[in-house]
């Protein structure tokens, strides 16, 4: 039987996580379109948790998960398969002294959000973080050679927090993938923000209170761009993002298929506030160029050659 061992919160689990993504990655390198550090070791503010790295990853095509498992094994992974949890695929490295779990969903999953909102959440909230860090504490004490009773306990207090969680107001954005073909190669519209430092996005902005995140990103398309008349709006993913400033943001993603427009123009946006009476330049980059946009904006390209 394994014994519940709790430790005191220590940055050596971020770079312990980092090493093992980086494993990951070269696993299942471009059917991965997610992967997060989640759990109490990816939260400073509980401050004790397991020693056990806790990974979620979002595939393009869930399908192909099995597909990974021996590689995963040579990795020193076990199988559990979804283990009481449709849709997961999930994977634990160690036996009696478990280092790392690994729960594969495919891209988007609700999971990884409820996962992502509940970090998040906790990181934000420190006496919730700091109740829970304690309570592991007394529980290890008092079953430290019962995991089956500490689990069922934990998971009675973590359901309330993680209920306020869900409940916990965010931020919410709309981005959009505003693409075209020429010559048979997909390309995406971005533009040039006037403040330099402010570098190259694409299309985006908050959806107001009431508005559903598809309609928002249609009217924030056609006031930051000049473009109207969209055909069709398709959904491809939502996250939850930590911005720059530490604002925590629940992103959506769309992407908008057009037919004619021109190559490159100027135009300023309508839609008011902060970007009023400032001009941006709109141009066109491929899949390949994601590098060249600001942290966070070109997350989802591949997601565009997969709808």
């Amino acid at each position: 039987m394994r014994k519940t061992i709790i430790r005191k919160w220590t940055s050596d689990w971020n770079k312990l996580y980092e090493e093992e993504a980086r494993r990951l990655k070269d696993i299942f390198q471009e059917e991965l379109i997610q992967i997060y550090h989640i759990g109490s070791t990816a939260i400073p503010t509980i401050g004790y948790a397991k020693p056990i790295i806790d990974i979620v990853i979002g595939l393009s095509n869930i399908e192909q998960a099995s597909l990974y498992d021996e590689t995963m094994c040579k990795l020193g992974y076990k199988v559990r398969g979804e283990n009481g949890i449709n849709g997961r695929h999930y994977y634990t490295k160690g036996d009696k002294n478990r280092s790392h779990h690994v729960h594969i969903y495919r891209a988007g999953h609700e999971n990884i959000n409820k996962h992502l909102q509940f970090k998040y959440y906790l990181m934000n909230h420190p006496e919730q973080a700091r109740k829970y860090g304690q309570l592991k504490i007394e529980l290890a004490t008092k079953f430290p050679d019962d995991t089956s009773s500490y689990q069922q306990v934990k998971e009675s207090f973590m359901s309330a927090l993680m209920e306020k969680a869900l409940h916990w107001p965010i931020i919410k954005k709309s981005y959009g993938y505003i693409t075209r073909q020429v010559n048979g190669k997909t390309q995406i519209l971005v533009f040039q923000h006037p403040v330099k430092e402010a570098g190259i996005q694409i299309p985006k902005g908050t959806v107001k209170h009431g508005e559903m995140p598809v309609d928002a990103v249609k009217r924030e398309m056609e006031e930051e761009t000049g473009l109207s008349n969209f055909p069709a709006i398709h959904y491809l993913i939502d996250d939850f993002w930590e911005n720059d400033d530490g604002v925590i943001h629940h992103r959506y993603f769309y992407r908008i298929n057009i037919d004619k427009t021109q190559d490159e123009w100027n135009y300023k946006p309508t839609g008011g506030g902060a970007e009023d009476g400032k001009v941006f330049r709109f141009f066109w980059v491929t899949p390949d160029d994601g590098k060249q946009l600001i942290r966070g904006h070109a997350d989802y390209f591949r997601l565009i050659s997969l709808n």
